[in-house]
């Protein structure tokens, strides 16, 4: 096993269309559409945090290739911290898209 400095997080945490059972970990009220591996980097990277994107699958949905983020924030957090950190990141920077 590799040991990685970090935390790996996933596009489909953040995915609108996904259910809690398929692998979403946010509320929808901080989900987003379509979220993908370089939105969540320039979210996290915004946040101050060292990020390294890898192509890689979700066990859960092989058939698509999303790619992960290995997320290192710049203070000792929590996962889920990180997770709905990020979401809400990400919820402004779409809001200023529109």
């Amino acid at each position: 096993m590799i040991r990685r400095n970090g935390f790996i997080i996933w596009p489909i945490y953040f995915d609108r269309a996904l259910s809690w059972r398929e692998g979403r970990r946010v509320p929808l009220r901080l989900s987003s559409r379509s979220p993908t591996v370089e939105k969540l980097s320039r979210a996290a990277k915004k946040l101050g945090w060292h990020v390294e994107v890898e192509a890689a699958t979700h066990p859960r949905i092989c058939w698509k290739k999303t790619g992960r983020l290995i997320v290192k924030p710049d203070k000792p957090i929590s996962k889920q911290v990180v997770v709905k950190t990020l979401a809400q990141e990400l919820l402004e920077q779409e809001t200023k898209e529109r």
